[in-house]
């Protein structure tokens, strides 16, 4: 889908700026691009003008003392004002404009990642900072993240930068500055993508389930993004509106069940969000490159960390699934759904749990079903070993209504205080066994 989200994007750029003429900083100002794009195409622009003002000004002369000041100075001033009938020849216009689109799409899903793959394109390992604090300067959506970069550079005060620990950095200041975001700041966070996707024509109207899954994720969001990829499986849809995308955040940001009922206010009633539209015939990619894969691949084949190990998962998740389900297919499990009633085979006392040694029995076969018996795992290594901390825990979500409730309360109540790795095998294998009970699926 996204190599089909970006050949329009940029067909709808070069419709309105046809490559058969030059384009300058005026057109680009003139053409009603959105605003983002023209930013990076002028800092492009820019750039590359003054490369080949100083390309011209380099070449020998005996005729000049090129090594007087007076002589640089004179280059520079003139190199700066040639910048000002700068114009990108027709024949590398589409060029550009691909880049453009490529770079600020990814940019709006990933945008630490992004500036990093951006800023060091090229270098070896570590940059100078000037160069760096420059190439920053290229993105003007998401303001927070160019304040970031200078705030983080000055308080370095070095003359190179790490490739490693500038991507590090931002990855963890993007989500430290997102994390206690409301539906309404997600929404305008999000609104530049939306507005992107107007801007090339996509149909249906709204964003790809993938993008902005991916873009939770990034910004270890990871209830709200399992909450959104569950909700577009529910309803078939590979796009989502900003207003159902609205109802399934408020929803999965709910208080979960072990909020105390006599300090919380009751909720307010909420009208009812249209379900997400249906989708356009899938569309298959061909082979992504490396700028393409999650933050945790490119870490991963930084690292070495060979793929399959713990907390390392194998692909990205499917398009249109939970986060969850898309583990569960390349895990194998196999086991049914309990829908709130006992399978014959979960009998207790013929997996060696009885009765009377296993409290909330009734409540664990309620929310695991045939998964109830793999407990004793679940509780050494969700739970730390701790038996009544997991029989809580079943007892809550014995009670939740749907999975957006559920996976709420798993997140806060098991994930965060116990810091598990949403990603290894116990935790998909739990989330899948609990999404089963809702989805109708096997766990």
């Amino acid at each position: 889908m996204k190599e089909s989200i970006l050949n329009r994007l940029d067909q709808s750029i070069l419709t309105l700026l046809p490559p058969t003429s030059p384009v300058g900083s005026s057109d680009l100002r003139e053409s009603g691009l959105p605003e983002g794009l023209v930013h990076f195409l002028l800092q492009t622009l820019d750039r590359r003008a003054r490369l080949e003002a100083e390309r011209i000004f380099r070449s020998p002369s005996t005729w000049f003392d090129q090594d007087d000041p007076n002589f640089q100075d004179l280059m520079q001033e003139t190199a700066q004002r040639m910048t000002a009938l700068a114009r990108f020849p027709a024949d590398e216009w589409p060029r550009a404009s691909r880049q453009a689109a490529e770079t600020m799409l990814a940019f709006l899903i990933e945008p630490a990642s992004t500036l990093s793959h951006f800023a060091f394109s090229g270098e070896s390992g570590s940059m100078a900072a000037s160069d760096l604090r420059r190439r920053a300067g290229y993105f003007s959506w998401y303001p927070y993240m160019g304040k970031a970069v200078d705030a983080w550079l000055t308080r370095q005060d070095q003359q190179r930068v790490d490739r490693v620990s500038f991507e590090a950095t931002m990855v963890h200041l993007d989500r430290k500055l997102t994390a206690d975001y409301d539906p309404d700041q997600w929404m305008g966070l999000l609104q530049p993508l939306s507005n992107l996707m107007q801007f090339a024509g996509i149909q249906p109207a709204g964003m790809p389930v993938s993008m902005v899954v991916r873009f939770f994720e990034a910004k270890d969001q990871a209830v709200s993004a399992a909450a959104i990829a569950s909700a577009a499986r529910q309803h078939q849809a590979d796009m989502i509106t900003l207003p159902s995308l609205r109802a399934v955040l408020e929803a999965s940001m709910r208080p979960s069940p072990s909020t105390d009922s006599s300090e919380a206010p009751p909720p307010e009633p909420r009208t009812p969000t249209p379900a997400p539209p249906a989708v356009d015939p899938p569309v298959t990619d061909p082979p992504a490159d490396d700028t393409d894969l999650p933050l945790w691949k490119r870490f991963q084949q930084r690292t070495g960390q060979p793929e399959g190990s713990p907390g390392s998962p194998t692909q990205e998740p499917v398009q249109a699934q939970p986060l969850w389900k898309s583990f569960e297919q390349r895990s194998g499990a196999s086991e049914g759904p309990s829908s709130g009633h006992v399978h014959p085979d979960s009998d207790p006392t013929a997996h060696g749990y009885p009765v009377h040694e296993a409290p909330g029995l009734e409540s664990q076969h309620i929310v695991l079903g045939t998964a109830v018996r793999r407990r004793d795992r679940f509780i050494k290594n969700l739970f730390h070993g701790q038996e009544d901390a997991f029989t809580a825990v079943m007892e809550e979500l014995a009670e939740a209504p749907d999975w957006a409730t559920a996976s709420a309360l798993i997140a806060e109540r098991v994930f965060r205080p116990y810091r598990i790795d949403i990603y290894s095998d116990t935790a998909v294998d739990f989330t899948n066994a609990v999404e089963a009970r809702y989805s109708g699926t096997a766990s």
